[in-house]
């Protein structure tokens, strides 16, 4: 077996860490899709996501963490925020769309009982 040496051994590790960050992501944006494809979306769903990207802020900001990482984990909250804020975008606009909906009925009816 051959001999790593110190400088190969580190590039080892830098792309190891690289390969981390890029798994913990795509796992973060499939737990982020998968909400949205098992059943229809709530509140909870999004302050979850929020929760989700507040530890992933938290996390980043630890001593201890390579800045790729840190970079990695900010990348990956910012998605999960995103997220969460469009989910809480369409609970708004489909509860304005039924409030609509339903002063329209009670128009239609009010016209019919004149």
């Amino acid at each position: 077996m051959t001999e790593l040496t110190t400088k190969e051994l580190e590039e080892q590790n830098r792309r190891l860490r690289c390969l981390i960050v890029s798994i913990s992501a795509s796992q973060l944006r499939k737990i982020a899709l998968d909400i949205e494809l098992n059943r229809p979306l709530t509140t909870v769903d999004a302050e979850n996501l929020v929760s989700e990207a507040e530890e992933c802020f938290r996390c980043a900001r630890l001593m201890e963490v390579k800045n790729e990482i840190a970079k990695g984990l900010e990348a990956a909250g910012y998605e999960l925020m995103s997220r969460a804020v469009q989910i809480e975008t369409d609970l708004e606009r489909a509860k304005r769309r039924n409030l609509e909906k339903a002063k329209t009925r009670n128009l239609g009816r009010a016209k019919r009982k004149k």
